[in-house]
């Protein structure tokens, strides 16, 4: 019985809870340069998580069918929910139904309190940036 009690302590102690509050950090190329003026922020309240960053770059579709036309940086805003340290899904705006929609995909590391994941927006314009913040 000890035995079990011990074990249990050390699963509960080696699960961290995420801080809540606001994550600072910018948006990085697939080659790891940041990316100029890309500044991103996570917000944690509860299980809830939002992601936004003003300017996410991406490429539209070109006259020969691949996503490579250069457009304007678009707002990218993420709302989710928190499972253990982890944060993944789409999401479709309120207003949406174009059939566009943002990507998260990311964890928090409660020890450096810091959050590491991916960001995309999918449509008729596309763009990944992996996001890095730390607990403001």
């Amino acid at each position: 019985m000890a035995a079990l009690v011990v074990a249990l302590t050390l699963t509960v102690a080696a699960v961290a809870a995420v801080a809540l509050g606001t994550y600072k950090g910018s948006l990085y190329q697939a080659n790891g340069a940041k990316i100029a003026n890309a500044p991103a922020t996570v917000t944690v309240v509860g299980a809830k998580v939002t992601i936004s960053a003003p300017r996410l770059p991406v490429k539209c579709l070109s006259p020969n069918g691949t996503f490579t036309a250069p457009s304007a940086p678009i707002k990218y805003v993420f709302k989710g929910t928190l499972k253990g340290n982890a944060v993944s899904g789409n999401y479709i705006p309120p207003l949406g139904g174009t059939g566009e929609y943002f990507v998260a995909k990311g964890s928090f590391f409660p020890a450096t309190k810091t959050f590491v994941g991916k960001v995309s927006f999918v449509g008729e314009c596309q763009g990944t940036s992996t996001l890095r913040a730390k607990k403001a």
